[in-house]
């Protein structure tokens, strides 16, 4: 990044869920305004907006020049395509200043048939080295979002080394895991948080033994008194987090971080401290530093606090005929939405108050700290819910439009369709064989440790990865493998490689290649970049990388994969789909894995490979390495049961991934093996997604 990016001011990026905090947060000072659209979003539960609407809004916001960035950052499935070209078509016709993607398939698409649409890569891919960002500008990204879970240095190493803009969030709610790393929605209901209709089992209480506690609900995130420092590295966008806020709220935040980011040199800590006084008063849960802070395990998670947003106004104290008897803690007034908070943690439907009462009947205006108050409004509650208040009276999306459209006369025009469909379906779909015409079936096996990888190369396996730990690539140094053994063998990188490691692995992968070693599986974009000057290798594209796709697939393929592993959140209508329209890559199924629900850098306050629960009894086990922690499922995805179905469809290639698990124990791999042979799994398993709708 050259000086004069590095003095430019940041720009100041503010989120819009609806109409209203679309207008607030412009009229309080954002330089840009992201929304999510009714489909392909990450926040599928907002309001969102159509078509027509973003039609006024983009020209409404350039009149007073801010622009306008439209997350399309939600997975796409195969059957989806041809509504995303028809989407892509739209952006490209109203000319929106930035679409926010997670999906490769979006990036390859774009590539091929709408060049000007700028492309930032989302927080979803998780972008946490400068070799992601190195990876993404040469897929086409302007812009890059990193993760929320890095620290200052690692910010500030990373935008040096960037050669395209680097956005971070600054405000705002934290997940537990590394966003795009989580599958913990997913797996226990099928609500997949990679396609925006995340249900937050992270927000649950959980029990461990004699221990209740919210063990995996974040704080928010407020890096506002850091501002000035993130100002001095260059980056190009601060974001604030919040699409699912209420417009006051939008407001509120927007106009304490635009207090701050004008503040001239020697009066940033005033400003601060006044910012900081007006974001007291917004609803959030507890705010922390987050990964910017020197103890994020201990500031972020506070097990003894809900996991609920908002200002706590008071309880439920009864409930009598219907009518609703709140102390309150906090003053209330009419046009107020609370939210009830159920004894698990969850977050319940709400309510807007429209009167409020003395306990004797009288009308009031407000009520007053330390009343017992009865409220008028409809809403499903129990004695002794605390209520949380997450959003105040606006002027109503009405009164908004109207001023919207007597404002813009001439909304822009769109096309609704893409002209060239067939041909784009024509480019994405493979040419090669399709899984029903691979001759040979071939089993590929993942284990963790070096001795397992030698047990499974024994065995009539047609490819043994190995993850590329830094333990097993140092123990693998002094190996001979003959030359024939080494073509079944192959190093799995692992999803996360953090800027001060980064190097070391560059270093290892080229030192191997050089070795021979020339078969790779990546799990991170950003580790395409480590091969980028290698010709001779064989890559295979992960599971992480979410490929659900025809147009992800190719994607991988246009950056030198040769073969894929499709998502571990693939279901049955969409394999029989490619069954029939086969990929530009062989496709390989993983038939076992125990994979991480959640990866992340906060400790826990649990013990290893003890279980806790959900009050549902869900069980779930934690497992730390290094400082990275990792939350498992009680059980394993496990489709050996199915494999005579998905033989009959077509599929040739199968993945048994032991090298991970929620215990230190090695692998068992006859065990395994043995099911495989004959395609009985183990009880207890879950087939994750394969039953459930895309």
């Amino acid at each position: 990044m050259n000086p004069a990016e590095m003095e430019r001011a940041p720009e100041l990026l503010a989120p819009a869920g609806n109409v209203e905090s679309f207008t607030e947060a412009i009229a309080n000072g954002a330089d840009a305004v992201y929304l999510g659209l009714k489909l392909f979003s990450a926040r599928a539960s907002a309001v969102n907006f159509t078509l027509d609407e973003l039609a006024l809004l983009i020209p409404y916001a350039h009149k007073r020049r801010v622009s306008v960035y439209v997350a399309l950052n939600s997975l796409v499935t195969a059957l989806e395509i041809p509504e995303l070209l028809n989407l892509l078509q739209a952006m490209a016709d109203l000319d929106v200043d930035g679409l926010i993607t997670q999906d490769p398939g979006v990036f390859y698409l774009c590539r091929k048939f709408f060049p000007d649409l700028p492309l930032h890569g989302s927080t979803l891919m998780t972008v946490h080295n400068h070799a992601g960002v190195s990876q993404l500008a040469r897929m086409g990204a302007s812009r890059v979002v990193l993760a929320r879970e890095l620290t200052l240095a690692e910010i500030a190493q990373i935008t040096a080394r960037s050669e395209i803009a680097v956005e971070i969030f600054v405000h705002g709610a934290l997940c537990y895991s590394f966003s795009g790393l989580c599958l913990a929605s997913s797996f226990r209901g099928g609500h997949s948080g990679l396609q925006g209709r995340c249900v937050q089992p992270c927000r649950l209480r959980f029990r461990q033994g004699r221990r209740e506690g919210f063990f995996l609900s974040c704080n928010d995130f407020c890096g506002l008194p850091l501002v000035p420092r993130l100002k001095r590295m260059g980056i190009a966008a601060m974001k604030i987090e919040g699409r699912m806020k209420s417009a006051d709220t939008i407001a509120q935040m927007v106009k304490a971080y635009r207090h701050v980011l004008d503040a001239k040199e020697g009066q940033e800590a005033a400003a601060i401290e006044k910012a900081l006084e007006a974001l007291s008063q917004t609803p959030s849960r507890r705010l922390t530093s987050g990964f910017l802070g020197e103890h994020p395990s201990s500031e972020v998670l506070t097990p003894h606090r809900s996991g609920s947003s908002g200002v706590w106004v008071g309880t439920v104290k009864k409930i009598v005929e219907g009518r609703l008897f709140v102390d309150l803690r906090h003053p209330l007034n009419p046009g107020d939405r609370l939210r009830p908070e159920s004894s698990e943690g969850r977050e319940k439907r709400g309510m807007t108050v429209t009167a409020i009462y003395s306990q004797g009947g009288e009308l009031l205006e407000g009520g007053k700290r330390g009343e017992t108050v009865l409220l008028a409004g409809r809403g499903d509650f129990v004695p002794g819910e605390r209520l949380f208040r997450v959003g105040s009276k606006t002027a109503g999306p009405a009164n908004v439009w109207q001023k919207v459209k007597s404002e813009i006369s001439h909304p822009l025009s769109y096309r609704k369709r893409f002209d060239n469909l067939k041909e784009a379906l024509g480019e994405i779909v493979g040419l090669s064989l399709s899984p029903r015409e691979e001759p040979d079936e071939r089993l590929f096996v993942k284990v963790g440790r070096i001795g397992e990888a030698l047990e499974a190369l024994r065995t009539g396996s047609h490819l043994v990865l190995l993850v590329a730990a830094r333990s097993n690539l140092e123990g693998m140094v002094k190996r001979r493998l003959s030359v024939k053994t080494a073509r079944r063998f192959a190093w799995s990188l692992p999803p996360i490689i953090l800027e001060r490691d980064i190097d070391y692995w560059q270093a290892a992968v080229q030192w191997y290649v050089q070795k021979g070693f020339t078969t790779w599986e990546v799990n991170n974009w950003g580790h395409l970049d480590f091969f980028s000057k290698e010709k001779t290798v064989r890559l295979i594209a992960g599971c992480r990388l979410n490929l659900r796709n025809h147009a992800a697939v190719a994607e991988a393929a246009a950056w030198g994969c040769r073969s894929c592993v499709l998502s571990l959140e693939i279901t049955r209508t969409e394999l029989k789909h490619f069954s029939s329209n086969p990929l530009k890559l062989s496709p390989i199924l993983t038939i076992f894995a125990w994979p991480p629900l959640f990866t992340s850098r906060l400790q826990p306050p649990v013990k290893e490979e003890k279980p806790f629960f959900t009050q549902r009894q869900e069980g779930y086990f934690y497992r730390k390495r290094g400082e990275l922690a990792f939350v498992y499922a009680d059980r394993p995805t496990n489709w050996l049961g199915k494999l005579g179905e998905l033989r009959a469809m077509g599929y040739r290639q199968f993945l048994i991934d032991a090298s991970d698990g929620p215990d230190d124990q090695p692998a068992d791999l006859s065990a395994l093996l043995k099911a495989y042979r004959y395609a009985k799994p183990a009880e207890p398993y879950s087939l994750f997604n394969l039953e459930r709708n895309p």
